[in-house]
């Protein structure tokens, strides 16, 4: 029962990471039990450990759903996720492998071709792949865990600012510009450009989402 409950756990983590579980969205047991072909039983064990994780939120009449996270908090996670991406790009500057920096250009060429072609969804993907090259080239494992932490958090809402028009290659000009402090080893720069780019994008999300009718009050 534990190993089901666990591989529900991290499927349902990966939905809320990946964007298919946005904030507010509402989880049915029956619609699990049967996407995954289980009993009920492992399902509420996997919604209890999520609901203790904080990505899950229960709420009367409605049961569990994804977390929505109100104006302030979304501000501090993203205050937080910003440092601890800027440090990864001081790393990565500082001790780049020829793999290392190849990845990073991939991800910011998969960005670049989302950006062209204007399709939020790719570049929300390409998005994750590109910051994910970073701190996998950080070096340093126990930074590398915190991001991954605070990626199911953060990243249901980082796709929000693309419905923003040119937003997208407003984005991928700052990658661009993040990158290239990166290959050179400028790793100031490249702290202090991450660090702007996650801001800008956090500051926006609250009044996004709010039109959007997507933030619980």
């Amino acid at each position: 029962m534990a190993r089901t409950a666990d591989k529900l756990i991290a499927q349902i983590k990966q939905d809320i990471s990946d964007g298919v579980l946005k904030p507010g969205d509402q989880l049915e047991e029956a619609d699990l039990a049967n996407r995954f072909g289980v009993s009920r039983t492992p399902i509420r064990e996997a919604i209890r450990a999520l609901v203790d994780c904080g990505a899950l939120e229960t709420r009367p009449r409605k049961g569990a759903i994804v977390r929505c996270l109100t104006a302030n908090e979304l501000l501090d996670l993203f205050e937080v996720a910003a440092e601890l991406e800027a440090m990864a790009c001081r790393l990565a500057a500082g001790s780049l492998t020829d793999a290392e920096a190849d990845a990073i250009q991939q991800g910011l060429d998969l960005c670049r071709k989302a950006a062209d072609a204007n399709d939020t969804v790719r570049y929300a993907k390409a998005n994750i792949a590109f910051h994910d090259a970073i701190h996998q080239a950080c070096g340093n494992h126990w930074l590398i865990e915190q991001l991954k932490q605070h990626e199911i958090r953060i990243n249901p809402y980082r796709s929000m600012p693309y419905e923003v028009r040119g937003r997208l290659e407003q984005s991928f000009k700052e990658h661009a510009e993040i990158c290239n402090a990166i290959l050179s080893g400028d790793g100031v720069k490249a702290c202090d450009l991450m660090r702007d780019h996650m801001m800008l994008q956090g500051k926006r999300l609250p009044s996004l989402i709010k039109t959007l009718g997507a933030l619980a009050e």
